[in-house]
């Protein structure tokens, strides 16, 4: 009988404790604004004509070339993306064959927004160009505004618990959501048309992206 009395006391003992206790639920959040710092270029060489193969060798030579200068370039990271070739105009006389090249960098972007203008101009088409938060920059600013938004949760619950007459003991369950990061406005313009080689490069700054975090939180309190 004595581990039943024991347990029967202990309940007794930690059943008025639980009762003094008031869990309250709270919520807060961070935000700062940080300048993108990414240029991120998508071009695209194509051709036209009336055989598949003439117009993949026009793509593959444009794209060689391409490849070539871009890598030539410290700073800037060089990708390729899809391939395509289908049949077009009016009675599908003709073939069109395009592939995309994928261009970002940071520190290099001036060159980089040269380099587009060159590219550019020697022929290839711009799908996107735009800058946004890198993925380091992201990371980092959003482990520092949830830090703050832990740190006003905390603050808000002992402010609470003064103005309840009671104190703060700690939290019983934090919960950190996804970061709230609002993208930058993705560029209205697609250069559909060949510029001439001697034209300027392509304009590109960068703009102002929130990044946030909420936390929510369960406080203990206790009377004084």
């Amino acid at each position: 009988m004595r581990p039943v009395l024991l347990l029967l006391a202990a309940l007794a003992i930690t059943a008025p404790a639980q009762a003094q206790e008031t869990l309250l639920r709270l919520s807060e959040s961070a935000e700062r604004t940080v300048r993108a710092d990414e240029l991120r270029a998508t071009l695209r060489a194509q051709a036209t004509g009336n055989s598949a193969a003439a117009v993949q060798q026009a793509v593959n030579r444009q794209m060689a070339a391409a490849l070539e200068r871009a890598r030539a370039i410290a700073g800037v990271t060089v990708s390729t993306g899809s391939y395509w070739s289908w049949r077009s105009g009016e009675r599908g006389q003709s073939w069109t064959a395009s592939q995309e090249l994928r261009l970002s960098a940071i520190e290099a972007a001036p060159a980089l927004l040269e380099l587009v203008g060159t590219l550019q101009g020697q022929g290839m088409l711009i799908g996107a160009l735009a800058y946004e938060v890198s993925v380091p920059l992201a990371r980092r600013t959003r482990e520092e505004v949830t830090e703050e938004a832990l740190a006003g949760l905390r603050a808000r619950a002992e402010r609470l618990a003064g103005a309840l007459d009671m104190r703060f003991t700690g939290f019983r369950e934090v919960r950190v959501d996804a970061p709230r990061h609002v993208p930058p406005p993705m560029p209205r313009t697609a250069m559909a048309a060949r510029a001439e080689a001697a034209a300027p490069p392509p304009s590109a700054e960068p703009a102002e992206v929130p990044i946030g975090a909420t936390v929510e939180g369960d406080a203990v309190l206790r009377p004084r």
